[in-house]
């Protein structure tokens, strides 16, 4: 019988396992994986074969070794005790709090694509650690709280004489709120950010280190984190709106836009092109806009790009902060220019003809491909679409795997 090739692709590839007999079984073997795990032994193994391996990091570790991987918000904390021995992979955010130092034992090694946040007092007390993004400490004698804080009465309530740890900002924004009185329980915040509502603004700068960066809301102005206008929000928070982050208007949102006095829009304003002078005539400051087509279509994991789906678009469409994309072959370069958009995505996959006027729309893609993109493809396919390989190749795809 003819032997196979295989291909696998993952986040993660445990090879430590493998036997010459699954090596000897394929004609050749390909990994593309961001890490892979391997023993002494299977790396002597591999490079007996025809094994081509496409990685980011290599962690070699014994058989007995657990491996853990958490995608997401992850924390060590005094429970968190492994029963053997475990190399840790964060997909997300690491918090370890300050009780962690016996837990911190049990594993061999920590690997995070993401952030982690720690207690200063832990510095010398990791196992080895991989930060792919932002490292941050803090004061031991602090007390951690969220990435974010919005303030409310139940906060004022139970804070203590202490510092708090706030990784990206304080939102102190209900103008009724009694901050005088965390000042005189000697409340403090480490934070990058505060945004305080104008009103407050005397007592509130107290609660803050120099170091940050305080910024105001105007008098009058209602506070929202970033979004989608319509509406629902002008209704609920009125016709002056301070945006915290990006704000999106689109050609559902010129009923709500023809309401607005003015807005603050700490961010980008994405706007659809046909409401840019309605938007000129506000009184508004943004960092800087960007035109839109459409409505957006966005965070998915994957797409699909129908012919259909721009027919029933009169206005286009505007793909946002997506994984791979994947065009219709039916769908003309000139309805792409027309009526498609592409902002944030990682992968766009389209035909030949396509390519050229996919790169004029885009901006901050990672890739736009007219060949294929390995194995990932196969995740944006229909069934009777012709598979992207040889017969005789068998393709694993997942977010990890053990060979």
């Amino acid at each position: 019988m003819e032997k196979k090739k295989l291909i696998i692709n993952s986040a993660l590839c445990d090879t430590r396992s493998v036997t010459e007999e699954i090596l000897n079984s394929y004609e050749s073997i390909e990994i593309n994986a961001a890490i892979i795990l391997a023993s002494g032994k299977s790396k002597e193994l591999l490079s007996r074969y025809h094994v081509t391996v496409n990685m980011s990091d290599m962690i070699e570790a014994n058989e007995d070794v657990e491996v853990s991987v958490q995608n997401g918000h992850y924390v060590i904390s005094k429970g968190t005790i492994m029963s053997k021995p475990t190399i840790l992979m964060v997909n997300g955010s690491l918090q370890i709090e300050k009780d962690a130092e016996e837990a911190l034992k049990t594993f061999v090694s920590i690997h995070v694509n993401g952030s982690v946040t720690y207690p200063s007092g832990l510095q010398n007390k990791l196992p080895p650690i991989k930060v792919n993004g932002s490292t941050n400490t803090y004061p031991s004698d602090a007390i951690c709280l969220k990435n974010k804080l919005l303030m409310d009465k139940a906060f004022i309530i139970k804070a203590k004489n202490a510092r708090y740890y706030v990784k990206n900002k304080v939102i102190i924004a209900d103008e009724t709120l009694d901050v005088a009185t965390l000042v005189k329980k000697g409340t403090s915040f480490i934070t990058d950010r505060a945004i305080i509502a104008e009103a407050l603004l005397e007592d509130g700068v107290q609660l803050f280190e120099d170091r940050t960066d305080i910024l105001v809301i105007p008098e009058g102005y209602r506070y929202i984190q970033g979004g989608k206008l319509n509406e629902l929000m002008v209704n609920q928070y009125g016709n002056k709106l301070y945006i915290d982050g990006d704000l999106i208007i689109t050609s559902d949102s010129e009923s709500a836009l023809n309401k607005l006095v003015g807005i603050r829009v700490k961010g980008s304003i994405l706007i659809y092109d046909n409401l840019i002078n309605k938007l000129l005539n506000l009184d508004a400051e943004y960092n800087d806009i960007k035109k839109i087509k459409g409505n957006i279509l966005a965070d998915k994991g994957t797409l699909k790009i129908s012919k259909k789906m721009l027919t029933d678009s009169d206005d286009g469409l505007t793909i946002m902060d997506c994984g791979i994309v994947k065009l219709d072959a039916e769908i003309f370069p000139s309805e792409i220019e027309e009526k498609l958009q592409f902002i944030d995505c990682g992968v766009v996959s389209c035909s030949t003809d396509q390519r050229g006027v996919i790169e004029l729309v885009s901006e901050d893609v990672g890739l736009i491909s007219d060949k294929g993109i390995g194995g990932l493809e196969s995740l944006v396919e229909d069934e009777d679409s012709p598979n992207l390989y040889q017969k005789n190749t068998q393709v694993i795809n997942a977010a990890s795997y053990k060979m």
